[in-house]
This record gives structure tokens, C-alpha cells and sequence, in this order.
């Protein structure tokens, strides 16, 4: 076994995992584990991960030096299922990501709704509870690892359809939060006069950017045209990076 992807493909299937299962219990995403069994990718930032997971050397995984198994494997990490000291218990905390060696980032619920069509008044913006994310999670995610600028809140109304439905749970990064942070086609929260809404941006050749919703409705949720003049008046709160779907 001369590759990585020979020796990664020969560990999983040694203990009978799916390339799904390595995924999340790494943190990283399938497509991006995938890569590595094709040999798309000779060295990944997740070789620690991936050892730890597969019960195996870092090294022989990482290079082929040594043996592949250790005489004595250390204890398999504890994955956290309680809250810290000082945070919410029980079903309001949760634990994003799979296992981690690293400690976990907490990061703030906010007691505000954006909403997907005219707009949501928030009278305050009081801290409800705390999710915690692993930091394989957040780097796969490419957002910041010590989970400053990130806050939780929901969606409400119907303008995103099915795209983001009423009550969905929303990840928002607001350090993407200055005209120029605009992507196109992501979708970005919004404070105009006091309302939350989320909008998905379009971007122009002549540098305007578009504000769409994704229901076909237009006569209830218009399209908002912006220019660098009138983006004050918006108030860019984040991009939202990550939705967390009621089924």
C-alpha cells in the first residue's frame, strides 16, 4: 500500500465503516473524504482525525512508515454529551460535528428572527441558549474556528420557500457583514429600520446588487435593488453559512 488512498481505503474497510460514517466522524464532508480513496488528494490537514477514527498510526497512515497498529491504542476519546458548567442543559444543548479532539466552540443563540419575506421586528437580542461545534466542523465549513462572529437564530415567514422553510435554524457569519463581502447566489441576513429579513443576493455587472427571495411570489416578496449608496439603510447583520432543517 503504497498511497494514502490505498491506506485509507484499507483501514475502512477494516472496520467495516462507510465513507459517510469516516466523514462525520472526522468533520469533514463526504465529498471531501471521497477525494482522498480516489487519490485526488495526497496529503489532508485531517490525517490526526483520520487515524484516530481508523484506530491506526498517524505515520503509517500519513506515509507508510511503521507498523499500522500500535501495541497499545490510547483510549478513544469521550464525546461530549453534557453541557459545560455555567451553559443550558439537557435538549437545549447540542453537539455539532461528531467526535474531536479539540475543545468545543460554543456559540451563541440569539433570541431574534430573520424573516424570508417582508421583514420581523425584534424589540431586544438576548442570548437563549448555546450549541457547541467541533472544530473539524467550522473548518470544513471554512468559517473561524474559535467561533467569534457566529450566532444562531431562526427564520420565519415563507419568501425562501423550500429553500429555507419557516423555523429553520440558521448559522449566520456576521463578520461577512460590509458591501463588498457580497457573494452571488448566497443567502444574507438583514436589519432595514429595525426588521430582520433574509434575502439571497444577486450581483450586477454595474456593481448593484439584487435582493431576491426564492418564492415565485413577487407581488408579496419584491425584489430590493441595492448600490453602495443605499446599503447603509440595510444594515448587513451576516451571511448565513449553515441551516439546521426541522423534519
Amino acid at each position: 500500500m503504497n498511497t494514502l488512498a490505498e491506506r485509507a481505503k484499507f483501514a475502512r474497510d477494516r472496520l467495516s465503516l462507510s465513507q459517510q460514517e469516516v466523514a462525520d466522524a472526522t468533520g469533514m464532508s463526504q465529498p471531501s473524504y471521497y477525494k482522498i480513496e480516489n487519490g485526488k488528494t495526497k496529503r489532508t490537514t485531517y490525517i490526526n482525525e483520520l487515524a484516530r477514527v481508523f484506530k491506526v498510526n498517524v505515520d503509517w497512515l500519513a506515509s507508510g512508515i511503521g507498523e499500522m497498529v500500535a501495541d497499545e491504542q490510547p483510549p478513544e476519546p469521550e464525546i461530549p454529551t453534557k453541557s459545560h458548567a455555567g451553559k443550558a442543559s439537557g435538549s437545549d444543548y447540542v453537539v455539532i460535528g461528531g467526535q474531536s479532539e479539540y475543545p468545543l466552540v460554543d456559540i451563541k443563540y440569539l433570541d431574534i428572527k430573520a424573516s424570508c419575506g417582508p421583514g420581523y421586528i425584534n424589540q431586544e437580542y438576548p442570548e437563549a441558549y448555546t450549541q457547541a461545534y467541533t472544530v473539524e466542523f467550522l473548518r470544513a465549513n471554512e468559517l473561524p474556528i474559535d467561533g467569534e462572529g457566529l450566532v444562531l437564530m431562526h427564520a420565519c415567514s415563507d419568501s425562501m420557500g423550500n429553500t429555507i422553510p419557516h423555523g429553520t435554524l440558521m448559522l449566520v457569519n456576521t463578520n461577512e457583514s460590509e458591501f463588498d463581502n457580497f457573494i452571488n447566489n448566497k443567502v444574507y441576513v438583514f436589519n432595514a429600520d429595525g426588521e430582520m429579513m433574509c434575502k439571497r443576493a444577486h450581483k450586477n455587472l454595474d456593481g448593484t446588487v439584487v435582493l431576491k427571495s426564492d418564492s415565485l411570489d413577487k407581488e408579496n416578496y419584491p425584489d430590493q435593488l441595492i448600490t453602495r449608496t443605499t446599503f447603509s439603510q440595510f444594515q448587513l447583520f451576516g451571511r448565513v453559512r449553515y441551516t439546521f432543517l426541522k423534519h
